[in-house]
C-alpha cells in the first residue's frame, strides 16, 4: 500500500499532508488526493456494488467522509488504510442495505472482471465470462461480510494480511484465515462449474475451468 520511492516525484506530498490540508480547507490538496486514490478505491468499491452505478454513488460517498473526517485524523497507521477502512465500512452498510431489500427486490448478483475475448470467439467467451462472473460473485453473498471483504481487499486490491489486518483493525493471522476460509469456500462452489443456459450440454465439451480459482487484479 505504501508508495515506492521515487526521487523524480519527491516534490509530491505525502498522504499525511494531504489530509492535513484536506482537513483545512485546501480544495488542490483534495483534488490530488482524490486522483491519487480514487482509482484504488473505485475498484474495491465496484466489486462491492456489483455495478458501475452504485460503485460510484460508494466512492463519492466514501469522498465525502473523507473530507468530514480529515480534520480528526490521528496518524497511528498510514492514511491508505484509513481510508480503506472507510471503505470497507461503505461496504458493510451497503451489504446491510441489500440483504435488507433481498426479500422485496432480487439483488444483481456481483459481477466480477470479464476475461479478455478475441474478436472471433468474442460472442461466446464473453457469454461464458459473464456467466461464470455471475457464479463467482454468488458464491461470494454466500459468505459472511467479514470473510468477503478480505477476500476482495486480498484478490481483487492485491494487498497484504498486515495492511489488511491495518484496515480491519484484526490480527494478521485473522485476515489470512479469513482470506483461506473465503478461497475454499469458491473452490468448493465452484469446483464443478458449468455455465447455466450458456452452452448446451450435448454439444462437444468447451473449455471452461475445472477447478476455478480467483483471479487477481492488480491494483
Amino acid at each position: 500500500m505504501g508508495r515506492p520511492c521515487d526521487t523524480s516525484r519527491s516534490a509530491e506530498p505525502d498522504d499525511a499532508g494531504l489530509l492535513r490540508s484536506v482537513g483545512a480547507g485546501s480544495e488542490p490538496a483534495f483534488r490530488t488526493l482524490f486522483d491519487r486514490w480514487s482509482p484504488r478505491l473505485g475498484r474495491f468499491l465496484f466489486r462491492v456494488a456489483g455495478s458501475r452505478e452504485t460503485g460510484e454513488d460508494l466512492l463519492q460517498e466514501a469522498f465525502v467522509r473523507i473530507v468530514h473526517a480529515a480534520p480528526r485524523f490521528e496518524p497511528r497507521g498510514s492514511v491508505g488504510a484509513w481510508m480503506y477502512r472507510i471503505c470497507a465500512n461503505l461496504a458493510y452498510s451497503h451489504w446491510r442495505r441489500q440483504r435488507a431489500r433481498a426479500a422485496a427486490i432480487p439483488c444483481k448478483p456481483l459481477v466480477l472482471e470479464s476475461l479478455p475475448a478475441t474478436s472471433a470467439e468474442a460472442p461466446d467467451r464473453m457469454r461464458l465470462s459473464r456467466a461464470f462472473s455471475e457464479d463467482v460473485g454468488r458464491a461470494l453473498e454466500r459468505l459472511s461480510r467479514n470473510h468477503r471483504v478480505v477476500f476482495l481487499l486480498k484478490a481483487q486490491q492485491g494487498l497484504t494480511y498486515a495492511e489488511i489486518g491495518e484496515i480491519l483493525q484484526c490480527p494478521e493471522g485473522t485476515a489470512k484465515s479469513r482470506f483461506h476460509y473465503a478461497v475454499r469456500h469458491l473452490r468448493a462452489a465452484l469446483q464443478e462449474w458449468r455455465p447455466r443456459g450458456v452452452a448446451d450440454s450435448s454439444a462437444a465439451p468447451r473449455e471452461h475451468p475445472g477447478r476455478a480459482r480467483p483471479r487477481e487484479v492488480q491494483p
